[in-house]
């Protein structure tokens, strides 16, 4: 026999155990998250030993690395491109084309679960941050870039593609969730696509700088040994990842110990658990305060633009990082995703009976928080998207949703 024919059979094995292994990373990934792309973990998904990986990758993060390259960020860019396509900028698409292109993202497949997964997790690991970074990321900054010859024109195309890739990236964290998942988006993107073709001037935005954003969140549960423990909780979700987070760092950071810590939270989860739904329940009011008087002041549109820019602002990455954390492993853990539905929850039916013009369908209320949720991420993609003047999205997009 050949060398060249004795080769192949070695070749195809080879391939289809490398297919095999990308499966069971992709299932892994949208399944149990970050705790299961481990060699143990994919290798038994797989069906094979840990040997192949071993072979294939130095560690856990270049296999991540090469699950984005070879399966997420290919599907994922498929659906930012073609959503960008129909999305109304140059007369282009139809609303309803736009909404069956980000069916995509409400109902996602495993591949784009996993996409959402390494997307969070590259802000805590950076070989997979730099693969994400010059892979998609390179195609959002071509997206949203603003080229000088452009002038104001080239500031609106690169706004309006920055906010069609954030509502993509909102939906598909929120896609996640059943409750959504049922919903008919219909309303809020025909009024998106009317906003896209028919975009406002930029205009001068306020100067307000969100300060409350950079301060504690005052947790008062009454036990100052508590209210450490959280806000440690939270520094180091924001700086390490839920899963990256020690136990003991947190205890030695509050200026307590581990005794301390299980006397009142039975797991690291349990705490976690507690310090964002606390945290959510304070900054969900905080911020709705903060827009309401930006919205008296200036209008919906330029209120929106302007929250935009200040939870985009470089130095709130690790602000950001807390929130999308709780997001990613709520969506593994039965316990906090039931905290952060019920918080959710709670929050549309005060938002309802506070504005019911703007909340009155969930849709309209999921499709704002979706895209709260999208400007997050959009940075980890692109960090000077903050730069971009958003209200010609926003603005047009109260106007019309107010009838006009």
């Amino acid at each position: 026999m050949s060398a060249t024919s004795s080769a192949t059979p070695t070749s195809s094995r080879v391939s289809l155990n490398n297919a095999r292994l990308l499966d069971a990373a992709v299932s892994a990934a949208a399944d149990e998250g970050w705790t299961g792309l481990t060699f143990v973990g994919v290798a038994e998904r797989a069906g094979l030993s840990r040997r192949p990986l071993q072979d294939r990758y130095p560690d856990a993060s270049h296999m991540m690395a090469a699950l984005w390259q070879e399966r997420c960020e290919p599907a994922l860019s498929a659906v930012l491109e073609r959503s960008l396509s129909v999305s109304g900028m140059d007369d282009s698409g139809s609303a309803q084309d736009l909404a069956k292109e980000l069916d995509a993202v409400i109902h996602p497949d495993d591949n784009l679960r996993a996409a959402a997964e390494l997307l969070m997790i590259a802000q805590f690991d950076s070989h997979v941050q730099s693969v994400v970074t010059s892979t998609l990321g390179a195609k959002v900054a071509a997206w949203c870039q603003v080229s000088a010859p452009g002038g104001d024109h080239g500031k609106t195309r690169a706004a309006q593609n920055a906010y069609v890739v954030s509502l993509a990236l909102g939906l598909l964290v929120f896609g996640r969730r059943s409750a959504v998942s049922s919903m008919d988006f219909s309303e809020p993107l025909s009024v998106l696509h009317r906003a896209l073709s028919n975009p406002s001037s930029p205009a001068r935005l306020p100067q307000d700088d969100f300060a409350y954003l950079d301060r504690p969140v005052a947790f008062e549960t009454g036990d100052t040994t508590t209210d450490a423990l959280l806000q440690s909780t939270l520094a180091a979700v924001g700086s390490e990842g839920f899963d990256r987070m020690s136990v003991d760092r947190i205890a030695v950071a509050a200026g307590s110990s581990q005794g301390a810590l299980f006397a009142r939270y039975p797991s690291k989860l349990s705490l976690f658990i507690d310090a964002t739904r606390r945290q959510n329940a304070v900054a969900a009011r905080t911020n709705a305060s903060a827009m309401g008087a930006l919205e008296s002041a200036h209008g919906g549109g330029v209120a929106e633009a302007v929250a935009i820019r200040e939870f985009q602002r470089p130095f709130r990455a690790h602000l950001r990082a807390i929130t999308l954390e709780g997001i990613r492993v709520a969506w593994h853990d039965e316990d906090l995703r039931q905290a952060v539905i019920k918080e959710l929850d709670d929050y549309e039916l005060e938002a309802a009976a506070n504005d019911s013009a703007l909340y009155g369908s969930s849709s309209w209320f999921h499709f704002a928080f979706a895209i709260g949720v999208g400007v997050l991420i959009l940075p980890i993609l692109h960090e000077p998207c903050w730069r971009l003047p958003y209200d010609v999205v926003t603005t047009p997009i109260t106007r019309f949703q107010s009838g006009d």
